[in-house]
């Protein structure tokens, strides 16, 4: 499995994070792929330069063809765009389901997930 993680906003806005499960990023277990995001450098997604992004703040799981994001009791919390509501985020409790057309936020910095066929 291969993905593309766009970073949408801040310092490294414009940067881009392929992974692939075949060079062992992220944590494979059966069907599940998961990758963590946060400050620390043994994260699959670092991002040090975002101070408002803890240690360890979040995890993406890739399960049944969907993609699924979890917050990890960060401080500043994570959230997903809402298409519903223009300009209200919605806040990540426990896991939440991705819409790969939506970003969603870490810190400060926006991402957004880029399937590759």
């Amino acid at each position: 499995m291969k993905v593309n993680i766009m970073l949408m906003s801040g310092v490294e806005d414009g940067d881009q994070r392929l992974l692939d499960s075949d060079n062992n990023d992220g944590k494979l277990n059966g069907d599940r792929w998961s990758i963590s995001i946060g400050r620390q450098d043994d994260n699959d997604i670092i991002l040090q330069k975002d101070t408002f992004v803890s240690r360890h703040h979040a995890k993406l799981h890739y399960e049944a063809n969907q993609w699924w994001v979890e917050d990890c009791q960060s401080t500043n919390g994570t959230f997903s765009e809402n298409e519903d509501q223009f300009f209200l985020d919605r806040k990540v409790s426990g896991t939440l389901l991705l819409d790969t057309t939506l970003m969603f936020r870490v810190g400060r910095t926006w991402l957004k997930i880029k399937p590759i066929e």
